[in-house]
């Protein structure tokens, strides 16, 4: 998916876009949940997040979603992390 796509999208349902996000490489986030819904799309680097007993990585172009109160954790790799996020409350 492409980045206009994607923006595109998180309007039409109600997302709010909380622009383009950037983590370090090997940035490591212990299990911690958020108080809204996230949803994601890598635009360079990737990301582990383990949650619900599985363990998804999301390369560029992925698109990862989030449910409010989903505990996780997080680990970026080598490259570290661009990405862009929106948030629906």
């Amino acid at each position: 998916m492409d980045r206009a796509t994607f923006e595109a999208e998180l309007a039409r349902d109600g997302f709010e876009a909380a622009g383009v996000k950037t983590l370090e490489p090997h940035c490591h986030n212990d299990a911690h949940a958020h108080d809204f819904e996230v949803r994601a799309m890598v635009i360079e680097g990737e990301i582990t997040l383990t949650y619900d007993g599985k363990t998804e990585t999301c390369r560029p172009g992925d698109v990862l979603t989030m449910a409010k109160g989903c505990e996780h954790t997080e680990d970026v790799g080598a490259d570290g992390l661009k990405f862009v996020v929106g948030r629906k409350y």
